[in-house]
């Protein structure tokens, strides 16, 4: 299992990052609790 180090500063950084991480829990499965539901 790999793990993403992932760091956003300013606020740009956070509107890309939530972005981001959207995309990924949805690709991915990921409720907005981390919890798999596959």
């Amino acid at each position: 299992m790999r793990e993403i180090v992932h760091l956003q500063t300013g606020q740009c950084g956070n509107q890309i990052g939530a972005a981001f991480w959207q995309t990924i829990s949805g690709e991915h499965g990921l409720d907005g609790s981390g919890v798999y539901n596959g």
